[in-house]
């Protein structure tokens, strides 16, 4: 073997391990890259539970704690009220909610169209809300949300008969703890009077004077008067009803229907009409005295009122009949 063949094995030789090495560096570069690139995108990851903290909200984080209303300015306002709209806070909870943030944008900007509109969408929703408070006995909570829309539709015909509802849920609940309290009276006294009565009695000693014979004899006893006969006599008249007095109340109203013609023509306005609730709380005479525009919804005004029911006006406890008036508004939803 020349030199010159040697050589060029050896280099060849020394060449080898190089390559081999250059080989495996590559191959581990390719590994550690695909490794991160799939670790990045596996959920069970550090990098893919980084995030899960972010995404996994409290309560807390879901309702927020805002600031007082009336510190916030206009644009705040409407940032928090379309925040409420989007997390469903329509008109709960107090001083958190859609309603209420509405209502401080028209405080600060009486003429802001946007926040009128956006009270006019959400009067409907509010009202089911706080019929539905009322029927579960939640009287205070209906009493605050009937507050808040008189504050956006003071003259809606919905807030009368919420109102009337509000008010015999009222009675109804003072009826139920006017009779828990005098059933409690009752236990209680019959507790009181048990030991009482299961005692046994203790027979008293005789009385020696009523056990000794007469100091006089019988014939000297005095006689025994007869009890006078009772004398007929005549029930005096009846006083004066003094009796509780009410004014009259709706107890079922019947909705107005909105005119085809009048929707089509996207019309609003409202009706005020007159008309006797009689003493058996029946509708008479019912007429249109002002309305606008004029002749448009007059009709189904007088049929909402003439389909409604009402309980007549007590005076001393005796019903009678009255004269009434309502204004019934027709307003677009959306």
């Amino acid at each position: 073997m020349t030199s010159s063949n040697f050589a060029v094995r050896s280099q060849r030789g020394a060449a080898v391990p190089k390559i081999v090495l250059g080989l495996l560096l590559v191959a581990v570069a390719a590994g550690a890259a695909w490794f991160f690139l799939i670790r990045g995108d596996d959920p069970g990851s550090p990098a893919g539970t980084a995030a899960a903290p972010a995404a996994a909200k409290t309560e807390t984080d879901i309702v927020p704690v805002s600031p007082a209303v009336e510190e916030l300015s206009v644009d705040q306002l409407s940032r928090e009220a379309r925040k409420a709209l989007a997390e469903q806070r329509m008109v709960m909870p107090a001083g958190n909610n859609a309603l209420e943030y509405y209502l401080a944008i028209l405080d600060k900007e009486p003429k802001n169209s946007g926040a009128a509109e956006a009270l006019r969408e959400l009067f409907p929703f509010a009202s089911g809300t706080a019929e539905q408070e009322i029927t579960l006995g939640n009287l205070d909570e209906a009493t605050r949300i009937i507050t808040q829309l008189a504050k956006a539709d003071p003259s809606n015909y919905t807030l009368t008969i919420l109102r009337s509802k509000l008010e015999a849920k009222r009675k109804i609940v003072d009826r139920e703890l006017a009779t828990q309290a005098a059933a409690t009276a009752a236990a209680a006294a019959a507790v009181a009077a048990k030991p009482t009565a299961t005692t046994p009695a203790v027979a008293a000693a005789p009385d020696p004077a009523a056990t000794a014979p007469p100091a006089t004899p019988p014939a000297a006893a005095a006689p025994v008067v007869a009890a006078p006969a009772p004398v007929e006599t005549r029930p005096a008249p009846a006083p004066a009803a003094t009796g509780a007095t009410s004014d009259v109340a709706v107890i079922a109203a019947s909705p107005a229907a909105y005119p085809p013609q009048a929707a089509r023509n996207r019309a609003e306005g409202w009706v005020e009409v007159e008309f006797t609730v009689t003493a058996e709380g029946q509708v008479a005479n019912a007429r249109v005295v002002r309305s606008d525009p004029p002749r448009v919804f007059d009709r189904e005004a007088i049929r909402s009122i003439e389909k409604s029911t009402f309980r007549a006006r007590v005076e001393n406890g005796v019903p009678v009949s009255s004269t009434v008036r309502r204004r019934i508004e027709f307003k677009l939803n959306g």
